[in-house]
């Protein structure tokens, strides 16, 4: 919700509907789940599977790479630019605030080139970019005590925490063989249960955590090792990521279509090619490695 105001604030100009402002808010929030090893999705993913993150990432990356062309086509498509009074700013100006914005974002810049560029893992990277941001602005000792009351979640850690132990456990009693075995058995191709577990748990509840940690404990034994497990692991990704952007339980969405009072029906509408066009460039990528691989 912290973004929707700024997004009507920007789009006035534009004279935007509800559904695509909308659209515009809800689908730039989650362009970068495919591949920040800061999203939940990505780093969970790649514990419970065992894939390493920066091999999950370079795998993603043509989906975070559709996703934002998607939104640039479809949300952007048949507006003219507006005419803002005043003037250009000039070319220095311009490169200044360029340089403002890499400045505030070098912090994330460098947990990701820490994180993918060196394969340091990701919580010694956030440790050190954490202190040197608090290093650098002189952080006072009470505001650092204000916002660890305020942001430290103890849900959000035990939920975590939960998650690799009942994948553990899941092992540990031999029931993830079993319920492998069972959907072997049932004739299933292992390929659609990596599409279509993550799919329908995400769909159902609209949450990105819920259907990593409850499909892939059970999708591990129908991942084959070797070149392409990050590929198989990052089709199961994108197919749950896909179904939990069009969930009507996701409250992202929902509070978002609140917010704008836009329709639902033209809201989805809006959404479902974009969510399209990144299925169909996941199962793309999976074929040409499939293929490359041989």
């Amino acid at each position: 919700m912290l973004s929707a105001p700024l997004v009507a604030e920007a789009s006035d100009e534009l004279h935007l509907s509800p559904e695509r402002r909308t659209f515009l808010n809800f689908w730039f929030r989650h362009v970068w789940e495919y591949t920040l090893p800061t999203f939940p999705a990505v780093f969970l993913t790649a514990g419970i599977t065992g894939v390493p993150v920066p091999e999950l990432v370079a795998a993603g990356t043509p989906l975070t790479l559709a996703a934002i062309a998607g939104g640039v086509f479809f949300g952007f498509r048949g507006l003219q630019p507006s005419r803002r009074s005043g003037g250009e700013s000039s070319l220095p100006e311009a490169g200044r605030q360029l340089a403002r914005f890499v400045w505030n974002l070098l912090p994330f810049f460098l947990v990701i080139v820490l994180t993918v560029g060196l394969d340091i893992h990701l919580v010694y990277t956030l440790a050190v970019v954490t202190t040197g941001v608090i290093l650098l602005n002189r952080l006072p000792l009470n505001s650092l005590r204000q916002l660890a009351r305020q942001h430290l979640s103890i849900d959000l850690a035990f939920l975590i925490w939960g998650i690799m132990l009942f994948k553990e456990i899941v092992v540990a009693t031999g029931a993830m063989g079993n319920i492998a075995g069972e959907l072997s058995a049932m004739g299933i191709p292992p390929l659609a249960l990596v599409v279509l577990l993550p799919a329908i748990i995400a769909f159902i509840t609209g949450y990105t955590t819920a259907f990593v940690g409850l499909s892939f404990p059970v999708l591990v034994p129908f991942i084959p090792p070797g070149e392409l497990s990050a590929y198989y692991v990052m089709l199961g990704l994108a197919s749950g990521i896909c179904a939990h952007l069009l969930s009507p339980m996701h409250a992202c969405l929902v509070m978002t279509m609140h917010y704008y009072q836009a329709g639902m029906g033209s809201t989805y509408r809006m959404l479902l090619i974009p969510t399209a066009v990144i299925f169909l460039t996941a199962a793309c990528v999976f074929a040409v490695a499939g293929w490359l691989v041989g």
